[in-house]
């Protein structure tokens, strides 16, 4: 029986074991795919510390994947081997209501990869077909795994708010979603980016990739800033990506008459909120955004295959396999202060 490698989560708490397993294979509907490059999220040390559960242990994490095609099971079409493919996160039934309706996220049946079944710190992994989109050569591995969440979130976070040509945008967290929320942004028609963050150097890449203002909360009183950049009248979206209730709550004092908020930081916390002043006298709209759709992932592989979506800033490190649980630990420590930290599999 062939084997590979992978890392698994054998224990709340502890490192991330490098094991040998059984290549999978692919069923019907599926391909089997050869890893060439995972992201690591800091959704995988909530995982691994236990702050936001998986659904069963040893499980391998990692779920934002790029690989290619290496086997494809009974009735796949569309896909051949050594397609290069960016995978969608979420296993769903395909059939329900919202599957059917372009709200996957929603699917009552979906499973996520690296949470509730193995994901991409493998060197192979299973999925259904219609889990992959291919892209171009023009894209590296490295960066067509962050499409799978880093950018499809924030894409997904921002369509939901419907971005309209000349509107001001705030984006609060510059890390690995918000660099891409700025860049966006301005494709969807954001006259003024507004970046958010208390780093320097991530503000500074900010600018580079797009914004046309910046706040670090520590030096700039940003409510006054904020009064300036946009006449006194708040900033039309405001997008939260930390998962902070004080980030949450400036998110929405941001936002301007008939403007929306979209959360999309996790947070355990309730953040109270006054009908009156947050939501009927400025008639704001305060909506969450979960995860993104496949519809998502033709769109962006399109925008950064144009070159309009720049991702030649987003990883910072590759590492192997095996340094897996050193990557961990630099996301944990902000040591370099990293955007993105891929595994990475010749």
């Amino acid at each position: 029986m062939k084997t590979m490698q992978a890392a698994r989560l054998t224990e709340t708490g502890s490192p991330l074991e490098i094991v040998d397993l059984p290549i999978p294979q692919p069923g019907p509907g599926e391909i089997l795919v050869r890893v060439r490059a995972a992201g690591i999220c800091s959704s995988d040390l909530h995982y691994r510390d236990g702050r936001s559960r998986v659904t069963r242990v040893p499980i391998t994490l990692g779920h934002e994947i790029s690989g290619e095609v290496a086997e494809c099971g009974k009735n796949v079409k569309g896909l051949k081997r050594g397609d290069r493919v960016s995978l969608f996160y979420l296993v769903t039934c395909g059939k329900c209501m919202m599957c059917c309706t372009g709200k996957d996220n929603y699917c009552p049946e979906a499973k996520m990869l690296g949470k509730n079944i193995d994901g991409g710190f493998a060197e192979y992994v299973t999925v259904p077909a219609r889990n992959a989109f291919p892209f171009p050569e023009a894209i590296p591995f490295s960066q067509a795994a962050l499409i799978a969440d880093a950018v499809a979130t924030p894409f997904h976070a921002l369509k939901r708010a419907s971005v309209q040509t000349g509107e001001n945008v705030l984006i609060i967290g510059i890390g690995g979603l918000g660099l891409h929320a700025v860049q966006i942004a301005r494709i969807m028609g954001a006259g003024r980016v507004i970046a958010m963050d208390l780093a320097d150097d991530k503000l500074e890449l900010a600018l580079r990739v797009g914004a046309t203002a910046v706040i670090n909360p520590q030096r700039d009183n940003a409510a006054d800033k904020i009064a300036t950049l946009t006449g006194g009248g708040g900033v039309d979206i405001a997008v939260e990506l930390i998962g902070l209730g004080g980030t949450i709550r400036q998110a929405i004092e941001y936002t301007g008459p008939g403007g929306r908020t979209v959360v999309v930081g996790i947070c355990p916390e309730e953040i109270g909120l006054n009908p009156y002043h947050d939501l009927l006298l400025k008639e704001r709209t305060i909506m969450g955004s979960a995860d993104q759709c496949r519809a998502d992932f033709p769109v962006i592989i399109e925008m950064a295959a144009q070159g309009r979506l720049d991702l030649s800033h987003s990883v910072s490190l590759e590492l192997p396999l095996a340094e897996i649980n050193r990557g961990l630990e630099m996301l944990e420590k902000k040591d370099r202060d990293p955007v993105r930290v891929v595994v990475s599999f010749p």
